[in-house]
Order: C-alpha cells, then sequence, then structure tokens
C-alpha cells in the first residue's frame, strides 16, 4: 500500500490556522490523486493555531468539521485519519477519527495521556483505551503526540497485534533529533510500521532553528526511515507491505525468526507489575 503522511504549515492564529486547513485538504487531495491509499492528518487539524477559548467553541461545533470530511474522503475513496478535538456527550476529547472509503467512522482513539494543558487549560477527558483496529489495510492503531513519551502505550499496541500505528503530533518542545529518535524507537517498541505527521513552515517562511520543524514521516518496524517530509509544508510517502514481518536474529548462531515472536517469548511480565 501506499502511505502519505501529510504534513500542513504551522499555525499559531486564527488567519495561519485557516490557511493551514485549506493547504492541509489540498494536500490530502494530491495524495489521493497520487493514489496513497491510507492519508495521515496532525494532531488538532480543526483547531490548530487557535487560542484556548476558541479551540473549545470549535470543538463544539465539530460535527460539521467531521461531516464535510466524511464527504471528502467518500469522494476520494480512501482511508484517512483525521484528528481534532471535539465534544462528545458533554466531554471533550483529542481524538482521531480514522475514515474508511466509504466515508464512515470505522474507529475513534482519544488521547490517553494529556499534556497539562490539555488537562487544565482545555479540560479535556482522557482516554481509556488503546486497542487497535482491523482494516483491509492491516491491524491498525493510534497513539498521539505527547503518547509517545510512554513505551507501555506503543508496547500495548504491538501485543495486541498493530501493524501500523498512526501518530499524528505536535510536538513543538523537541529537538529534530529528539523527535526522530523517540520515533524510530516506539516503532522498534511496537514491532510496527509509524506514521507520524506533524506540521511543517511554510514553503514561502525561512527556517531558523526553534521554529516548527515538521519532521512528518513513516518509519519501519526496524526503526529504518523510509520517507521524511523535511522541516517545510509538504507529505511523506511511502510503500509498505505490513504483512511482511520485521525479522533478524535473536542471537548470532539462531536463524532469521519474527522479532515480535522472539521477544513476546522471552518476555518476563510477571516481573514488570511492580512497575505498576
Amino acid at each position: 500500500m501506499l502511505i502519505a503522511s501529510i504534513q500542513p504549515p504551522e499555525a499559531n492564529d486564527a488567519p495561519s490556522h485557516a490557511r493551514a486547513v485549506t493547504e492541509g485538504w489540498n494536500l490530502v487531495d494530491a495524495a489521493a490523486a497520487r493514489g496513497a491509499d491510507l492519508i495521515v492528518l496532525p494532531e488538532y487539524f480543526n483547531v490548530c493555531g487557535l487560542e484556548a477559548v476558541t479551540i473549545l467553541r470549535t470543538a463544539a461545533e465539530g460535527q460539521e468539521f467531521l461531516a464535510d470530511a466524511m464527504a471528502r474522503t467518500r469522494r476520494l475513496a480512501k482511508w484517512l485519519l483525521l484528528p481534532m478535538v471535539v465534544t462528545d456527550d458533554g466531554a471533550c476529547y483529542n481524538r482521531a477519527h480514522l475514515l474508511a472509503p466509504s466515508g464512515e467512522v470505522a474507529f475513534h482513539y482519544d488521547k490517553v495521556h494529556l499534556t497539562v494543558s490539555e488537562r487544565e487549560e482545555l479540560a479535556l477527558t482522557a482516554g481509556d483505551r488503546i486497542e487497535p483496529v482491523d482494516t483491509p489495510l492491516g491491524r491498525i492503531g493510534v497513539m498521539t503526540c505527547y503518547d509517545v513519551y510512554f513505551p507501555e502505550l506503543a508496547r500495548a499496541l504491538g501485543l495486541l497485534g498493530a501493524q501500523i500505528i498512526l501518530f499524528p503530533s505536535l510536538q513543538r518542545s523537541e529537538s529534530e533529533e529528539t523527535a526522530r529518535i523517540i520515533t524510530r524507537v516506539r516503532a522498534m517498541d511496537a514491532w510496527s510500521w509509524v506514521v507520524r505527521s506533524s506540521y511543517g513552515q511554510p514553503t514561502d517562511r525561512p527556517y531558523r532553528p526553534g521554529m516548527m520543524f515538521g519532521g512528518s514521516c513513516i518509519v519501519a518496524p526496524d526503526g529504518g526511515v523510509l520517507a521524511d517530509a523535511g522541516r517545510y509544508a509538504g507529505a511523506a510517502f511511502a510503500e509498505i507491505d505490513p504483512s511482511i514481518p520485521w525479522q533478524r536474529k535473536p542471537c548470532h548462531e539462531m536463524p532469521p525468526e519474527p522479532v515480535a515472536a522472539f521477544l513476546t517469548r522471552d518476555r518476563r511480565p510477571q516481573l514488570y507489575k511492580a512497575l505498576g
């Protein structure tokens, strides 16, 4: 399958938010025209760059944004990950929707590890489930931004059989190198492909250290980076086959076997319980 990780331009106010959404959808359309089977948008796509009070008001009106996205997905006939802040039954969530080519919501994931600003400024509610979902493309899981700092989540998704982990993000406090290292290590933790989608610089703005660095990428289970969108708005593309497992020798004198098989076999979870 061909995967596209979409990298809209960074947003920090209402006008740049509108630009990010418009350019993001244009990049989605271009990825679909290129033949992408699965297209991934970054965290906060419906509210990126907005102030807290506006985020909450926009979240309350999220059904219209979602309905438009469902209609677009149906027209493109592609799989799409759409991360949004939404209100549902009186609570507000950082929610990623996996839309099927039919336009229907096949699955949603509510971010389980919330940052302090999400808890205190936005009063978001944390999710309470991490199970992946089976699709015609493979078994797909999601982790969102701050989730990546918790290796237990990636390993749990791997143990639950996730072949592809979609990772919408808005990391701004890390260096480029650190963000890439974390993404690569989590792919290895989960024995899974990881698709990171974040925001880059507008193509008409020169990059300087300290700016949003982009780094949307597609990482193989062995930690290898197949594609990286770089620092500017754009997209990363890679062809993958999630049915082929990552294999290597458990020890130098042994034949290769799936890494997930021997690491699962050699785990000692009874010793890990003490960690809580």
